[in-house]
């Protein structure tokens, strides 16, 4: 049979396969990653047969995963991180991303080198630095599902996250660097991807340990800073690109997919040109650039399709990954008679290094207070959640088949160590750490719901309730349901509702005394929840510009950390807020892109929405009036009050520039208006074509013609 057919048919096979997968491991609850590498292995195991042997036609290779699916694993984990929650865990990620990294790495290679001359292997201290920079990159993929699914603080899930994404960029410059220390070393020469790194150390000529050292330094601190600089710069570059398409979610998905893999195969090339860049770090910059920069330039309506085409292709490159580490598992020609001892040296040694470089770089950064303390038991998660997965299989796979050292004494060669060493690890972290993590996590209560998630969560069954009411009334007067239904399902929906109102009440009298202020922060955070929404959809119909937009939404979300620090809102809108360098620099560089903006349409563009989301947020505050406990207290009366006060300042704001400014504002207030019933015209039109009352090419016209009135 063809060669290329039996590919494509294995390749078909792994999909369908991982998909079953997937579903039997929802439902029986089971990590998904370590599913995978369990059928990896049965599937390794089957192809032995001459009827199954199609099954693993389908190879791992450094190219399909250094230039396929490390692209797409890098920018859809970064695209979704927010940087302002970032920066505000910014010291312990960088911490655990760069300093505990290192540390990691030379403690497993210590622990390695001398524990193995323990039972009489020689393992060169070099080859045991090497696997341990690349064992020490942490994979967050089966930990994050799980985090999600039990609902981990959202902090602890953004430090891992943000310490997974960074610590790839830095492990894999370190392990290049020290990959081509140890070819000058061995006097190893290739004219292969391997030594593709080694131009900028070779430039220098140096031969002695301290220059090739030196050499390595400059090497891997410039592989970070120019990539950083280097994917920020196609970031903005491709922002500005999609910002010229407009509601065309082919092209702009389009060169998101691009962005990714050209970033990451730019940075290749520069390295020809004596310009060391990290790819990770470059192609990881891009994602974040076009995540928070960028997604305003891409249509609100693409928005949502572009995250869902970046979960699908992680998906499938996170199932393919996993799968075929499980295969390869079986087809490495290792004796593992040898091997066992040094992987279990390896395996006890990548454990106590997590710990020391986790417990001992954040417990001295909490001493400082110079950020949010991290409870113990998160560190405890953080510690042993740190699982290995796709990217140190990448990294090993780069190392030339080839390479020698003076003291290798095994029978096999050093990738085929490094490569079993690795294995080792990953099969001790799918089977063992991630298995764990949920009990670990039910045990230290860390999926248990805060005093504000306590009450959000009874406040949310009372909104629903509310919901399914008016629903009831609704079809009542629309003639659907009789009578006698009617008052059936509203008994029954006003019961449960009142049973819910003396929960949340309950909840209310019994946190009263243990958590001052929890009436102020409830409401508060239900009211800026509202004020949020809302001006999302004043941007979706474009009633107000993304220069507006963003001034609005960083107020907005700056005053929803504030309250759930326990800090009091900010109550007037001269009032200084707290940011940080790294914001005050990325508003003035956007007011600086925006300066042709006319100041009195951008201050009445912010002057109608602020009047808007704070008439939507008191509309949204009527739901507490029916809780006895909440509405009689002064606390809710005087968040009424205050946003009583927002919306009539606004109003007076919004009606001095009209009356002003009359002749500019009149036409321009009537295109806002315009814009709003446009999009509701889109919306009416998508009904229709639901309804199949018009065809899908009136469909297509009317959506072109009314797309071509928005953006004219």
């Amino acid at each position: 049979m063809n060669t290329f057919l039996l590919v494509a048919l294995s390749f078909i096979t792994l999909l369908m396969i991982s998909t079953g997968v997937f579903l039997l491991s929802k439902r029986f609850n089971f990590p998904y990653t370590v599913s995978l590498v369990g059928v990896g292995i049965l599937i390794a195991l089957l192809s032995q047969f001459p009827v199954f042997s199609f099954l693993d036609d389908f190879h791992l290779t450094p190219e399909i995963l250094l230039y396929i699916f490390l692209p797409i694993l890098l920018f859809e984990s970064a695209y979704n991180i927010k940087y302002k929650e970032m920066l505000r865990s910014a010291r312990s990620i960088s911490l655990l991303a760069v300093v505990s990294l290192i540390v990691s790495a030379f403690l497993i290679a210590t622990f390695i080198h001398y524990g193995a001359l323990l039972f009489g292997y020689h393992i060169p201290f070099l080859i045991a630095l090497l696997f341990g920079t690349l064992i020490s990159a942490t994979d967050p993929v089966a930990v994050l599902a799980l985090f999600k699914e039990l609902g981990a603080p959202r902090r602890l899930t953004l430090i891992f996250e943000g310490e997974s994404l960074f610590n790839d960029g830095t492990a894999f410059a370190l392990f290049l660097v020290i990959l081509t220390y140890i070819q000058s070393v061995a006097g190893f020469h290739s004219d292969g991807h391997e030594n593709l790194y080694g131009i900028f150390a070779n430039h220098f000529f140096w031969t002695d340990t301290m220059g090739l050292i030196v050499t390595g330094i400059i090497s891997f601190l410039l592989m970070i800073l120019v990539g950083m600089l280097f994917g920020s710069f196609i970031g903005i570059v491709f922002s500005k690109i999609i910002e010229k398409i407009k509601n065309n979610e082919f092209l702009e998905i389009t060169l998101t997919l691009i962005l990714a893999h050209t970033t990451f195969i730019l940075a290749e090339v520069l390295n020809h040109f004596l310009l060391p860049v990290s790819g990770v770090i470059a192609t990881t910059l891009a994602a974040l650039v076009v995540g928070n920069y960028g997604r305003y330039k891409i249509s609100p309506k693409v928005e949502e399709t572009m995250e869902r085409f970046w979960g699908f292709f992680a998906f499938i490159s996170n199932s393919l990954v996993f799968i075929l580490v499980g295969i390869m598992i079986v087809s490495l020609g290792i004796d593992w008679k040898v091997m066992i001892i040094p992987v279990a040296i390896a395996i006890i040694a990548v454990v106590i290094a997590r710990a020391v470089s986790i417990y001992g770089i954040i417990i001295p950064l909490n001493w400082t207070r110079k950020e949010e303390q991290i409870p113990l038991s998160w560190l405890h998660m953080l510690s042993w959640g740190s699982l290995r997965g796709a990217l140190a299989i990448i990294m090993v796979l780069l190392i030339p088949e080839s390479l020698t050292i003076a003291g290798w004494d095994f029978s096999f060669s050093i990738r085929d160590f490094i490569l079993a060493l690795t294995v080792g690890c990953i099969v001790f972290t799918t089977f063992i750490k991630a298995t764990t993590i949920i009990p670990l996590m039910k045990h230290f209560h860390i999926d248990k719901l805060h005093e504000i998630e306590e009450v959000e969560h009874v406040e949310g069954k009372m909104i629903m309730l509310l919901e399914v009411l008016a629903k009831i009334g609704s079809l009542k007067e629309r003639g659907f349901i009789m009578d006698e239904e009617y008052t059936l399902l509203y008994e029954k929906y006003t019961q449960e509702l009142e049973i819910v109102r003396k929960e949340l009440d309950g909840l209310m009298k019994q946190k009263w005394d243990a958590i001052p202020g929890l009436i102020s922060r409830v409401i508060t955070l239900h009211a800026l929840g509202i004020e949020k929404f809302s001006l999302k959809k004043l941007y979706m119909y474009n009633e107000i510009s993304e220069h507006e937009f963003k001034i609005l939404l960083r107020k907005n979300e700056s005053q929803i950390h504030r309250v759930e620090m326990g800090l009091p809102q900010i109550k007037t809108e001269g009032e200084e807020r707290n940011a940080n360098l790294f914001e005050r620099f990325t508003e003035m560089i956007s007011s600086w892109l925006h300066n042709d903006v006319n100041p009195t349409l951008s201050r009445f563009m912010r002057a109608r929405a602020r009047l808007i989301i704070a008439d939507s947020a008191l509309k949204g505050l009527i739901v507490f009036e029916g809780v006895d406990f909440i509405a009689g207290r002064k606390e809710f009366r005087e968040i009424q009050e205050l946003y009583t006060s927002f919306r009539e300042n606004a109003r007076k704001e919004h009606a001095e520039l009209f009356a002003s400014n009359k002749d500019l504002l009149v036409e321009f207030d009537s295109h806002l208006a315009n814009k709003s019933l446009l999009k509701q015209q889109e919306v009416i039109v998508e009904d229709l074509f639901q309804k199949e009352i018009i065809s899908p090419k009136l469909y297509i016209r009317f959506k072109e013609e009314i797309e071509e009135k928005i953006y004219e």
